[in-house]
């Protein structure tokens, strides 16, 4: 490569060419193209200051908080360009290269995943097959995201100020890792289904699917079939339980924020053969059912149970509480409750307040409980109660509340 040097002394201009060689002058620009990029990520210019440690530990913290890596950004391009990934069993995937002459086979070794590419043995870490199945397992959670966008927050202290630490590699789901800079606390977007193996996504379809009246082995059909899973029901029992569990440790954190009028009813129910009685507490406001209990008769007592076990679940006392006209509640109305409340007993159909939403609510239960065989004891059905409680709370979109669930009306 030639330089022309223009020189100039006493007055007279002088002109020599100068030669280079190419290859100097292309590893010259190719260090000042790295200083430059160095100097761009650690937020500066291409002439930065300090010492070596100070600027290699900036360096190092920046490219930390980058949102993807350059091998997770390749194995989203895999995914993202469809036919390239082939499901051989429940522990092997064969991963087309590049250039679609040869497939790699990821594999699950007990503790992770492994690939037999060139770049995995070499370093003997995650390359981008390892993370082309990783996303692959994770993509309808991802679609279901942005459909349903809300902002990640920490579930310690509520900031949004959380960055990314990569994903944890388990064989059904590949959960994301956050970490807040607020409190330092770590956490996954797992949810309701944490410490449940499996996608989130599958258990959250199965415990739907179950609650609006589908048979475990009917949801394990569904599994199969549209999303690939081989789940036998007695895990999807355990995953509906365990949910179930999560849900109701939630509602025991934070009490529900309900509206000043409340209804109760009883219906009857066959559980073992034996007829037994469902009581329900329906907020007005936000439609929350408050509680949900079976019990064997309808006393006094009985009544009195129903209305604190909702009191304790609430964050606010009612005003009014409309029944039925049934004797136990005037009853149970007369004991003290810590506040003043109206009671509203046995009102007319074509009153303005009535008792119509709660007995409504009834039969979707008593709907619901058709599709059960058979109810076997009083604990096991109070366990399906439960579920079909907190179910209906933070599950079930109510067209009265514009398409919402009672626990996102509340929270409006």
């Amino acid at each position: 490569m030639a330089n022309i040097v223009v020189s100039e002394m006493n007055g007279i201009k002088n002109t020599k060419t100068q030669y280079t060689p190419v290859g100097l002058s292309m590893k010259k620009e190719v260090r000042n193209n790295k200083k430059k990029n160095d100097a761009v990520l650690l937020g500066g210019n291409h002439q930065t200051t300090g010492n070596a440690s100070s600027r290699n530990k900036a360096y190092v913290e920046r490219v930390h908080q980058m949102e993807f890596n350059r091998r997770e950004q390749r194995g989203l391009a895999i995914v993202a360009k469809g036919g390239m990934i082939k499901r051989v069993d429940g522990d092997t995937f064969l991963v087309r290269s590049s250039d679609l002459e040869k497939s790699y086979k990821v594999s699950w070794n007990g503790r992770g995943w492994i690939c037999e590419c060139k770049d995995y043995e070499k370093r003997v870490q995650s390359c981008k097959h390892v993370y082309a199945v990783l996303f692959l397992g994770r993509l309808p959670y991802i679609l279901m995201a942005n459909f349903q966008s809300n902002d990640v927050r920490c579930p310690k202290c509520n900031s949004n100020l959380i960055i990314r630490k990569g994903l944890v590699h388990n064989k059904e789901f590949a959960a994301q890792r956050y970490f807040c800079k607020k409190c330092n606390e770590k956490f996954t977007d797992k949810g309701e289904s944490k410490g449940l193996k499996g996608n989130p996504l599958a258990v959250t379809a199965a415990v739907d699917l179950y609650f609006k009246g589908l048979s475990l082995r009917m949801i394990e059909d569904h599994l199969k079939k549209i999303y690939s899973l081989n789940v036998s029901y007695p895990t999807i029992h355990r995953w509906i339980r365990g949910f179930v569990k999560n849900m109701k440790a939630l509602e025991e954190e934070h009490s529900l924020k309900v509206g000043k009028r409340w209804h109760i009813d009883e219906t009857e129910v066959k559980i073992a053969g034996k007829l037994h009685y469902l009581w329900n507490v329906l907020d007005a406001k936000t439609r929350i059912l408050l509680a949900s209990h079976v019990t064997y008769g309808r006393s006094a007592k009985d009544a009195e149970m129903i209305i604190r076990e909702a009191l304790k679940n609430a964050k606010n006392e009612p005003s009014v509480i409309v029944t039925d006209g049934l004797r136990s509640y005037n009853l149970a109305m007369t004991k003290n409750y810590g506040c003043k409340i109206k009671h509203v007993s046995k009102p007319r159909f074509s009153d303005k307040v009535n008792n119509n939403i709660v007995e409504r609510v009834n039969g979707t239960l008593k709907t619901r409980i058709k599709g059960f065989r058979r109810l076997d004891n009083l604990s096991a059905s109070a366990q399906i109660f439960d579920g079909l409680r907190c179910y209906y709370n933070s599950m079930r979109p109510h067209s009265a509340l514009g398409g919402k669930t009672p626990i996102e009306a509340s929270s409006d």
